[in-house]
């Protein structure tokens, strides 16, 4: 998959959040790990290269999918956080 495909991906599921059920965090959380995975293989092509052209753009795109994760997490957060307190309120009722 690739990383346009990933974000595509990512947005949908942000943009769904408000009904998220835990197939919905499932979904988000494997997206965020593929982004972590791809961020991971992007660092490890940046220690390999010596261009600087090539260096510049690993780096951009490091920055990008840093920015984005970043949201996606944020989001994985407050959707963990508020089926835990909807799972809370249901069990002392």
């Amino acid at each position: 998959m690739t990383n346009a495909e990933l974000f595509a991906k990512l947005r949908t599921l942000i943009e769904d959040a408000s009904n998220a059920d835990k197939k919905h965090i499932k979904k988000l959380r494997k997206v965020l790990r593929k982004l972590k995975h791809r961020q991971n293989e992007l660092r490890d092509s940046l220690e390999g290269t010596d261009n600087p052209k090539t260096r510049r753009k690993i780096e951009q795109e490091m920055e990008v999918l840093t920015l984005q994760r970043g949201k996606g997490v944020e989001i994985y957060k407050q959707l963990k956080q508020a089926r835990q307190s909807a799972k809370g309120v249901q069990s002392s009722d």
